[in-house]
């Protein structure tokens, strides 16, 4: 009787069943639920109210449990006063006596319908969340507070080309640049404090060792208590914004530059001209071979440094023709004017300049073109050495060589050594002279390579200039 009035006060609908698997009893909860008598729901009374699509899974899972003498749990639907069906969770438990004879059941059922809706929403929730990290331009990533990769999207393959599989379980910093390592330890310590990361630039590491210019957000992952689980990131590839803005920086730097030289090419000329006037005048008191001989090497170089000023930095073109004239003779030129630099250093020349036909070329560019490599020998070339310069004929046309052992360009930088303002020199020099030869070359329709090594049984650097003997100077009528 005191279970009877007990149960009749429970939150809960209630049942008991013989040894038959007759329900024989219900709580008056389960009896307002359903809007029914206990006479309408004795014995399997209460069959009537079970949803058509879920009665025979019920019943079925009822009997094999009573058989097997079995604690069961279902999830059916049950047709309460009003009509409307509710989601019921009913857990049954078998019941004995003293002895421990099988007396029946008993059993509860809850109404779970709101909690299944619940469900069901966070599931449709949870699918439209995975379709979109997997199909995020973003690379969507998660871990552990260990840096431990959990989980990872579809675009983080793509773009550092290491699979799920490859990933997951396995540390961040397999991403992460060795001397980047610290900044992991940063971002741990912030997700750890419950700070969020937020457009964290830095770089990171392909599996192919491609290295790529990425901006970083990172989260803290939180479980239903609160506490820090983890972290999610999301990772952007900004290398193309970094080359564009590397491209607009170099750019306004040309344009400044341009307007310096102007500048520079307008002052230097007017006191130049007025050398070269003094000279021309100071030729006709001078008798002395010997005299006039540097008289004349004094005018060609003044020439020379005019002409050099105006190509400042490069940003001016020469106007004159362009006319046929033999590269070995202008290597011969160069190397003369060289010859006492490079004897002070230390550095012996090689020349091995073949007669070979001449070509249509404009005589100022390709002197600063062979200055700026011969330049460029002697500067890697502080304790002395050897330096080789070679003229020769090509398949294409004409080949210029130059060779030194310096002490090399190391490979991480010789991918670069054409981009104007990028130099390995640490005191001297603009980084535009190689940049400024190459536009040289190519606007003779030729084209420039270099190769070089810093080991120490090989190194130094080869530069090689091919012109074609028809360039793009050349009128073909």
């Amino acid at each position: 009787m005191l279970f009877r009035e007990i149960a009749d006060t429970a939150p809960v609908l209630i049942w008991l069943s013989d040894s038959t698997a007759q329900c024989t009893w219900y709580n008056r909860p389960w009896l307002e639920f359903r809007g029914r008598t206990m006479e309408q729901e004795l014995g399997s009374g209460w069959s009537e109210g079970v949803h058509p699509e879920d009665l025979e899974n019920c019943v079925k899972l009822y009997l094999d449990s009573f058989g097997k003498r079995l604690p069961f749990c279902l999830e059916y639907r049950l047709k309460q006063y009003d009509g409307e069906y509710r989601w019921m969770l009913e857990r049954g438990a078998p019941r004995f006596s003293e002895p421990g004879s099988f007396l029946g059941y008993i059993g509860t059922c809850v109404d779970i319908t709101e909690i299944r809706e619940i469900r069901r929403n966070s599931s449709k929730y949870l699918g439209e969340l995975a379709a979109i990290v997997e199909s995020s331009d973003d690379v969507i990533l998660s871990k552990d507070l260990n840096g431990i990769v959990t989980s990872w999207n579809a675009t983080a393959t793509r773009i550092f080309g290491y699979s799920a599989e490859e990933m997951i379980g396995n540390s961040i910093l397999k991403l992460i640049p060795e001397n980047l390592h610290a900044d992991e330890n940063k971002i741990l310590e912030n997700i750890r404090a419950g700070r969020r990361v937020q457009h964290f630039e830095t770089v990171r590491l392909t599996k192919a060792g491609e290295l790529l210019d990425v901006s970083l957000t990172v989260s803290p992952v939180k479980d239903e208590h609160g506490n820090i689980i983890g972290a999610s990131k999301i990772l952007r590839d900004i290398s193309d914004r970094k080359r564009i803005e590397k491209s607009l920086l170099n750019a306004e730097k040309i344009a400044a530059t341009g307007r310096m030289a102007a500048t520079i090419a307008h002052e230097i000329n007017n006191p130049l001209e007025a050398v070269m006037n003094l000279l021309y005048l100071l030729r006709s008191t001078i008798t002395d071979p010997q005299g006039l001989q540097y008289l004349e090497t004094a005018e060609s170089e003044l020439n020379r440094v005019s002409h050099i000023a105006k190509q400042t930095l490069g940003y001016y073109r020469e106007h004159a023709s362009a006319t046929p004239l033999s590269m070995a003779e202008i290597v011969q030129h160069v190397c003369m004017i060289y010859a006492p630099r490079c004897a002070a250093a230390g550095i012996r020349i090689d020349k091995r300049l073949e007669p070979v036909q001449a070509v249509m070329m404009r005589r100022g560019e390709i002197v600063q073109v062979i200055s700026n490599l011969l330049a460029n020998s002697i500067y890697a070339m502080s304790e002395g050495g050897a330096l080789t310069v070679t003229v020769e004929e090509s398949p294409q046309g004409v080949l210029l060589t130059v060779t030194d052992n310096g002490v090399g360009i190391s490979l991480e930088n010789i991918g670069r050594v054409f981009e104007p303002f990028f130099t390995t020199r640490s005191t001297v020099g603009t980084g535009i002279g190689l940049f400024i030869a190459r536009q040289f070359v190519e606007g003779h329709g030729g084209s420039i390579s270099l190769e070089s090594s810093v080991q120490p049984e090989s190194h130094g650097t080869t530069v090689r200039v091919a012109l074609p003997l028809k360039t793009l100077y050349e009128n073909p009528a």
